[in-house]
């Protein structure tokens, strides 16, 4: 009941009240016993000859008040407390998102797609109110997240968004601008559309203009890619073709920029500036742009402030006896750098600030905190410092989790053969420990395949070998060479199977496919570092693992087939894949 009365906004201030009793008790309690007369004087004649201040002890009684108060109005005390409207931010933002494969083009590195998602995500970054909707298109238009308030679950998306995924390629600019206006159910309101795109067509160009007429929306429109371009390096590993020929998209600047101009928005190029982001996301909120919100905010007025008073009157008359609190206040006033000022924060242990850095996503500041090697080595671990988490574990009394990190550990920093010791010593202490059973397998999987790769070279190192030697001596007897094949049949069958094996060089398609096959099988496989990586940060941080992109692959795949029938475009109709 009574904190539903009284309300401190900072209550960890309060402990300086029971500091200030036992350090007054303290020095009272000392000068007590200061006055020795008492034992050679008789008391009748000693009240003659000390002098008592009969006022010490109500100053000091109201120096302890006057202190205390201080203290509650430092603790941000409040006793009223009133209600407020709230309004909230209704601005709808739409961002519309190139996934062609001309976004795997490598004008600008690594790709276009990696720019196009830090741009991205700068925007969600710097965007704090509205409602924001995802929506991708390439031959066609996909809603991937409707309007929501929540960034990190468009930005989950966003990083599983791949133009590899998309159910049908292509680069359709008015099909997704008219999914993203379906989104919208009252045209009149207004709706903020930011495009990224590395290209336009004359189809486009025709159709936006029509789409956008008579409604209320801004346009932001960012170009992504370079007129020079470049060539596609899909994420195989091989460059995309037409007609033998590598397919190089240019991003045409001046065409993007002229139709943002004439349907009045703004046109923006590359990786966003300061300056950009703040034009982007900048909000004019108009009477149709907020509403009232359904709760109203409870705001406490705060009253500390008339607590200081009485301490301020109580300092005023003891100016010239307080001289020297006067300066030890005056050195606890001084600035500082950290405008933190808890009390509490003294108690801490190294580990415990280690913990509140951690708290903060500072894993630099944690790491230089922590002192037990268990958190040490948590630390190190996120910073990618491998050799340091291996050191700290190895010097724990490990269990079965620790020698699976550790196993981890030495992975990434390229031990193979550490991290199987280390996963075996797991699983005789955990035979149930899955993660551990499948990183063993795989780690040893991969050292069968290495060791049998370096067979192989050293194989063919030996046969190149050998082969100078045998052309020596076949130099050496010309003679006899020419006389075997001289008496060996020409119909010999033996010999013409062995001419054709020699001088049958070019691969048939099929021999191509799956020579391209395996190729892809092998590229596509994890690395060990890629893979261990990710079972370490499922370990650490306790997350699900799951695979996004797939998931998101199949949600595409859906809504293709149930619109598949009022398509006007489809990738059979001969529309360019990028």
């Amino acid at each position: 009941m009574l904190f539903d009365l009284i309300h401190f906004e900072r209550p960890y201030w309060l402990i300086g009240i029971p500091l200030t009793l036992l350090v007054a008790y303290l020095f009272t309690s000392n000068r007590s016993g200061e006055n020795t007369l008492d034992k050679v004087v008789d008391q009748k004649l000693l009240q003659h000859l000390v002098y008592k201040n009969t006022s010490g002890h109500l100053n000091m009684w109201l120096g302890l008040v006057a202190i205390s108060l201080c203290w509650i109005g430092l603790a941000g005390i409040s006793w009223e407390k009133k209600p407020t409207t709230m309004f909230e931010n209704t601005q709808k933002t739409v961002l519309i998102v190139d996934q062609s494969l001309s976004m795997y083009a490598t004008d600008i590195k690594p790709n276009r797609q990696t720019q196009l998602k830090q741009t991205i995500r700068d925007i969600l970054e710097q965007s704090k109110e509205g409602d924001i909707a995802l929506v991708a298109f390439a031959g066609e238009g996909f809603v991937i997240s409707p309007f929501s308030q929540d960034r990190e679950t468009i930005t989950h998306f966003l990083l599983a968004l791949d133009p590899i995924i998309m159910p049908v390629y292509g680069s359709n600019l008015s099909h997704g601008i008219q999914t993203a206006l379906s989104l919208n159910k009252d045209g009149t309101l207004p709706l903020h559309l930011i495009i990224f795109t590395d290209d336009v067509n004359n189809e486009d160009k025709a159709r936006i203009p029509t789409l956008l007429k008579d409604l209320n929306v801004q346009l932001d429109l960012v170009a992504v890619g370079t007129e020079k371009g470049a060539y596609i390096k899909i994420p195989d590993g091989q460059i995309l073709k037409r007609n033998g020929k590598n397919v190089i998209p240019t991003t045409p600047i001046s065409e993007l920029k002229a139709l943002t101009t004439s349907l009045g928005g703004a046109f923006h190029h590359g990786r966003l500036s300061a300056q950009e982001l703040a034009q982007i996301t900048s909000t004019t909120l108009d009477t149709e742009q907020t509403k009232k919100a359904q709760n109203k905010s409870i705001h406490w007025i705060e009253k500390g402030h008339w607590l200081a008073l009485p301490f301020l009157l109580w300092l005023a008359f003891q100016f010239r006896k307080g001289m020297a609190l006067m300066l030890l206040l005056s050195v606890f006033a001084l600035p500082s750098e950290k405008l933190q000022a808890s009390p509490l924060d003294w108690f801490l242990t190294q580990d415990q600030r280690g913990q509140q850095a951690v708290d903060q996503d500072n894993w630099q500041e944690a790491d230089r905190l922590f002192q037990q090697p268990d958190w040490k080595a948590a630390s190190s671990y996120a910073l990618k410092n491998y050799p340091t988490t291996i050191e700290a574990l190895e010097k724990l009394d490990r269990n079965a989790a620790e020698n699976y990190n550790l196993g981890n550990a030495l992975a990434l920093n390229g031990d193979t053969q550490g991290a199987i010791k280390a996963y075996e010593k797991a699983l005789e202490q955990d035979p149930a420990f899955t993660a551990a059973k499948e990183n063993l397998d795989y780690l040893k999987q991969q050292k069968k395949e290495q060791e049998k790769k370096q067979q192989q070279n050293k194989d063919q190192d030996n046969d190149q070998k050998k082969e100078p030697e045998k052309n020596q001596e076949k130099q050496k007897n010309p003679s006899d060479s020419g006389d075997k094949n001289d008496s060996q049949d020409p119909s010999d069958p033996k010999k013409d199977n062995k001419k054709n094996e020699k001088q049958d060089n070019n691969k048939t398609p099929e021999d191509n496919k799956q020579d391209n096959d395996s190729n892809n099988k092998d590229r596509q496989e994890p690395s060990p570092l890629d893979k261990e990586k990710q079972q370490a940060l499922n370990q650490w941080l306790k997350q699900i693992q799951d695979d996004p992109g797939r998931l998101l692959q199949r949600k595409l795949w859906y809504l293709h087939q149930e619109k598949r029938s009022e398509n006007r475009f489809t990738q059979e109709d001969g529309q360019n894949p990028w």
